[in-house]
């Protein structure tokens, strides 16, 4: 996404001194994220983070990598759901289920792992996914797959747009706590927040 930033000399990161020392211990761990895979088996994050990477259009590893570790924690933690649609499994399953299944359509199209797949195929199989066209795993006879596809994509995007990187790309300043905002007028920004194609 950085290559559509409409803030390309804006670092959110240079303002870490100005937030709680809380928010920066946490903001900070997101920068160096490592996958443990503590849920997931170490092909299953393989295949997570590159349809992640489809799915926001994002070559940053670090932010890939991020994302991928977040979705990983969140599936092995033992916090249930906050809400569930009915008759869709435990979000456990529900991913390794998924994810199966994305890599089982993969093989019916192409004869090959989604991992391998050129991107504009990676996309056709998501797509028939998002669609509810897929019908050539097994999977899809336990959960449907444009169910699946909803709730990873849900996760993900949620994921994505925590990361500091990120937070760069569209301009956003991050936790204003403690400083707070004092230019609230409308169309006006304080020192510290981005400015438009990096003008001060």
């Amino acid at each position: 996404m950085a290559k559509n930033s409409h803030y390309p000399a804006y670092d959110v990161w240079e303002e870490h001194s100005e937030w709680d020392p809380h928010t920066r211990k946490i903001v900070g761990s997101r920068k160096t994220p490592q996958v443990a895979c503590q849920f997931l088996t170490k092909e299953e994050s393989m295949l997570l983070q590159t349809i992640v990477s489809v799915l926001v259009d994002e070559h940053r590893l670090e932010v890939l990598t991020y994302v991928t570790q977040h979705l990983d924690e969140s599936l092995a933690s033992p916090i249930g759901e906050s809400q569930r649609k009915v008759g869709l499994p435990p979000k456990k399953e529900l991913f390794r289920m998924g994810l199966a299944g994305i890599n089982e359509e993969s093989h019916f199209h192409y004869h090959t792992d989604f991992i391998a797949l050129k991107r504009e195929e990676q996309q056709t199989v998501l797509e028939e996914i998002a669609a509810n066209r897929a019908s050539h795993a097994s999977s899809w006879s336990q959960v449907q797959a444009k169910d699946f596809f909803q709730k990873l994509l849900h996760d993900t995007v949620s994921a994505y747009y925590s990361h500091p990187l990120v937070w760069s790309d569209i301009g956003y300043g991050g936790p204003a706590y403690p400083r707070g905002y004092v230019r609230v007028e409308k169309g006006l920004t304080d020192p510290w927040e981005a400015k438009a194609d990096g003008k001060s």
